[in-house]
Order: structure tokens, then sequence, then C-alpha cells
């Protein structure tokens, strides 16, 4: 039996950057599958009662098999005790606190039974630029976003197109990672598209592509397709061949600019790739950028 490993998702971001409004929206929305968030507090995400199946004091469960952890006897246990109900979820999202540092707790996703998905932090676009000059609270926003796979910019409804254009320029200084205006689609926040599945997506939420790569690869031209990566994409997924590693499937990952591969556990047998981008991101470009996989071989 291949064990279920978990996609664990770190969501920072300073007080007040819209971490459990997201949450509480994840919690609702049935396209994600069930999600186990680990928070530090049940009260600040207050979540809807109705969704509440039952309440064990350290776990709530809802009713639509999502649970809710607290960090009561820290990550070590939180995370033992999840991945023991691994083949009741689908995956693992974890709120970081206000000032903590998303980086730091990135790392629990290297433990057994998870992978790390994706760091994503929430930027106050009103007001990110002149508390980064905080001499209190600057430094710790500054690293968050730096710390980020994907900057998802909230409160973009108070300020105008060139205001948060501003905003998204300074941001560049700071991080190579993805931005991203708020709200988006599940689907780009983790990559929700089944790899192999084509499926026909409205360009309003995303763009997803299919490809197959019936040949192995070498590390080599993957180096070189990762830095030639279209501006518009958020996400990769699949699987490859690789040349120079002995296993028969690897596992790709790309949140960003942040691209992993690792002996795949699964036992999917076709080599392809799937890439989730922004609107408007238009497909040829992605087909081109994912053929210098195909064209180098």
């Amino acid at each position: 039996m291949i064990e279920n490993v978990l996609p664990f998702t770190v969501i920072g971001g300073y007080l007040g950057a819209g971490k459990t409004s997201l949450i509480n929206n994840l919690l609702t929305d049935s396209t994600i599958g069930r999600l186990a968030i680990v928070v530090n507090d049940f009260g600040e995400v207050n979540i809807d009662e109705s969704l509440i199946l039952s309440h064990d004091g350290d776990t709530i469960s809802l009713t639509n098999g999502c649970i809710c952890c607290s960090l009561i006897d820290g990550f070590a246990e939180t995370l033992t005790q999840i991945r023991a109900r691994s083949d009741q979820i689908d995956r693992v999202v974890v709120e970081v606190s206000g000032v903590g540092e998303p980086r730091k707790i990135a790392q629990w996703g290297h433990t057994p039974g998870y992978f790390l998905d994706g760091v994503v932090v929430l930027v106050d676009a009103s007001t990110v630029i002149e508390r980064s000059g905080d001499p209190y609270v600057g430094e710790t926003i500054c690293s968050q976003i730096a710390a980020a796979d994907l900057v998802l910019l909230s409160h973009c409804d108070l300020l105008e197109d060139d205001e948060i254009h501003i905003v998204e320029q300074w941001l560049k200084s700071l991080s190579s990672a993805m931005i991203l205006r708020s709200p988006i689609s599940a689907s780009m926040l983790f990559g929700l598209e089944e790899v192999g599945v084509e499926r026909n997506i409205s360009p309003i939420d995303h763009v997803s592509v299919t490809l197959e790569f019936p040949k192995p690869v070498d590390l080599a031209s993957i180096e070189v397709w990762e830095k030639s990566r279209p501006s518009g994409v958020v996400r990769v997924k699949g699987f490859l061949s690789v040349n120079e590693r002995s296993e028969e499937n690897t596992e790709v990952q790309m949140c960003g600019p942040n691209l992993t591969m690792t002996a795949s556990q699964s036992d999917q047998l076709r080599k392809v790739l799937v890439v989730v981008a922004t609107p408007r991101t238009p497909k040829a470009s992605i087909i081109k950028w994912l053929n210098l996989l195909n064209l180098a071989n």
C-alpha cells in the first residue's frame, strides 16, 4: 500500500493582512477537498457553527470532512496526529501567527508523511509599504515577504490600479515570489488540477495546460526550463522520467519560482506536467515553455 503523502502549505502574513478570512473561505470551499487546518487559536478563526460536527478540545471536526487543529502540543505531536488520519485528509494548511516566520514553519513540511507545497504570504496592499518602514515591525514584514513562494495582495479594493502596481513593483524588489491579487481561485493557490486530466477551465479563474513527456529529460534541460518560466505561471505539478535519476518516476512541484523534484511515491505511470497560470496568460506561451523539455531530447 502506498502511503498518502500530504501536501503541506504555509500561510503567513502580518496582523490584519487577511489570513483568517482566507482560512474561513478555504474551510467552506468544496473544490479543495478535505483540509487539516493548523492554527494557534480556534477563537481567531471563528468557524461557522453550522459546519462543526464535533469538538474534542484540540481538534474541531467539520461536516465537510475538514478538521481544524490547535498547536497546544506543538508541531511534532500535531503533525503525528494528522498523519494518523492521512487517509481522511487531502492536504494540510498551517496558519502562521502575524509576527511568525513562515520559512521556519515551512521546514515542518519536510516531516515524513508530508511534502512542502509552498509558502503563501498575505500582504495588505493598502499599508505594507508604510509599515515596512516601521522600526518595530518593518523587519518582520519584509522577512515574511522574502520567505514567500506566492505573495497574495489583500485589500486591493481600497486602492486604484496604479497604486497597486506601485506596491507590486516594490514587492518585486524584496522577493522573487509570484505576486497575485486576491481573490484567486483555489486551483491557483494549491494547483488542484488532476495530473494528466484535460478540463475545460474558465479563463476567468485561471489557465490550465497539460502536456505529455514520452521521453526522459536531462537535469540540464530542466535547469534551463526552470529559469525560462513565463511570468503568468503560478504552479506546475506532475511526473517526469529524468536521465540522471535512478527512480522510474520523478515528481515535479513548482510553486511560483520554487521548484522541487522528489522520488515519486505515486503509482502514476504517465509522464505529464500540468501548469496553472493567471487569467489571460497565453496558452501558446505555456506550451512553448513546456516544449523546452521535449525539444531538448
